[in-house]
């Protein structure tokens, strides 16, 4: 008798827990039942000061970890057993954090494809539970590509109630993936992980979807994660590039899976010449690879914008990716889902470069479509739902499929051919490029 009165206090406890603050609008798949269920779970979340990042290594054979502590000489043990035997210690190395933390950075190197590893870590000495992790084959894998989650976007950050529900969305739309494609090889995050780029609290409800224990994420650096080191502290990023104007969060990076060279790009430092090095020294370290894709959070062909409208980041960086041959650029920041046709110096073109832009993937925040939209734009979707983009790297192709998490309805499929690249890209070509670009906005 006492237990159901337990469990029926708890449920009108999180019934009036959400009926003090409306819906900022209707933009979740989840229902009441889902947020019902998933509420008790917030202080759980909350209380988890060991959360743990996994983000793809330099290439298919490493993951990078990141966690935060409050001691010194914390340890991870890396084994090919579920109950950690013959686990072998990786070095830790340990740099200052937000608040007087101490940021955790492990690489684990040299994993096979095909195996399932199992690792463990310490907060205080104290070794978290075995999570595992699987290395999926680099022929036709499959990345999965959302932007925008910005936990406690849907009304007053302040408010837990709003940090519940976004949180929900969020793990809603995770799920939702990875029951779809449970193989997959990483995700990709478009940027605005977090609304305010130094709290914990979202940074813990981001990290909360219990799938990202085995699964790693590249995440961009976003508006809303710019002005706080907490990005770089919880995400171990490979290869990132030297910048001359280096944003708190931090800096560009890039690595590579299978034949794909994946290049992430912070669109919150506009200097030419920065996210110039991190292409070139992306390109030249891996001149070969047959796909090349760029994630940036702010879109140069977002539907939000009409073929005049003069763009600094479209003046700048789309010249820069007609340059080096990019095949697909995927984007953010408008929360709204739009593809553009096969660009090229501004104006469609046989070969050149694919711009995709995805809506929110936590359902916390919506914009409107325009009237009418661009010339360039081939089709957009005002959904009011998450969404998430599955990629499959082919021999021939990058398939691409944009599904709504709640009916699991495809809105939008394509393939990308490969942008011939011949990578002689210079100063002079840069700078020609911009000219070029620039005529086609005038």
């Amino acid at each position: 008798m006492k237990k159901s009165v337990k469990i029926s206090a708890l449920v009108l406890a999180v019934a009036m827990l959400f009926s003090v603050t409306a819906f900022a609008e209707s933009g979740y798949a989840h229902t009441d039942k889902d947020l019902l269920a998933f509420a008790p779970k917030w202080e759980i979340i909350q209380a988890d000061d060991t959360v743990i990042s996994l983000v793809p290594g330099k290439c298919q054979g490493e993951i990078n970890f990141a966690w935060l502590s409050r001691t010194e000489g914390e340890q991870f043990m890396l084994s090919e057993n579920k109950d950690m035997s013959d686990a072998k210690s990786l070095q830790v190395v340990q740099m200052s954090a937000i608040n007087g933390l101490i940021s955790n950075n492990v690489t684990a190197t040299d994993l096979e494809e095909g195996k399932t590893y199992y690792y463990s870590y310490t907060e205080n000495g104290i070794f978290s539970e075995a999570e595992k992790i699987t290395i999926q084959p680099d022929e036709n894998f499959t990345a999965l590509y959302i932007s925008d989650a910005q936990i406690g976007r849907s009304g007053d950050e302040e408010l837990k109630e709003v940090l519940v529900r976004d949180t929900c969305g969020w793990n809603f739309t995770v799920d939702k993936m990875m029951a779809k494609y449970p193989d997959a090889a990483f995700v990709i995050s478009g940027g605005d992980q977090f609304q305010s780029p130094d709290s914990l609290v979202q940074m813990k409800a981001y990290l909360s979807p219990e799938e990202l224990r085995s699964l790693p994420v590249a995440n961009t650096i976003g508006n809303h994660d710019d002005d706080s080191t907490l990005y770089g502290d919880i995400f171990n990023n490979p290869n990132e590039v030297f910048e001359l104007f280096k944003s708190e969060a931090g800096t560009g990076y890039f690595y590579t899976y299978g034949d794909s060279l994946f290049i992430n790009i912070n669109t919150e430092n506009t200097s030419l010449t920065d996210s110039e090095r991190v292409i070139r020294k992306a390109v030249k370290a891996h001149p070969d690879k047959k796909w090349r894709v760029v994630t940036m959070h702010r879109n140069p062909y977002s539907a939000s914008l009409s073929d005049n409208d003069f763009s600094d980041i479209r003046l700048l960086f789309s010249s820069l990716y007609d340059c080096y041959d990019i095949d697909l650029v995927l984007a953010g920041h408008d929360h709204l889902y739009s593809r553009t046709k096969v660009m090229y110096g501004g104006k469609e073109a046989e070969e050149g470069t694919v711009y995709l832009q995805t809506s929110s993937a936590s359902g916390s925040n919506y914009d409107p479509l325009p009237e009418e939209t661009a010339s360039f734009i081939v089709s957009a979707f005002d959904t009011r739902v998450p969404t998430y983009t599955a990629l499959t790297f082919g021999t021939d192709t990058i398939e691409i499929s944009t599904y709504r998490t709640d009916t699991d309805e495809i809105i939008d499929s394509f393939d990308v051919e490969d942008n011939v690249a011949d990578s002689k890209a210079n100063c002079f070509t840069v700078i020609f490029s911009i000219f070029r670009t620039l005529f086609s906005m005038i």
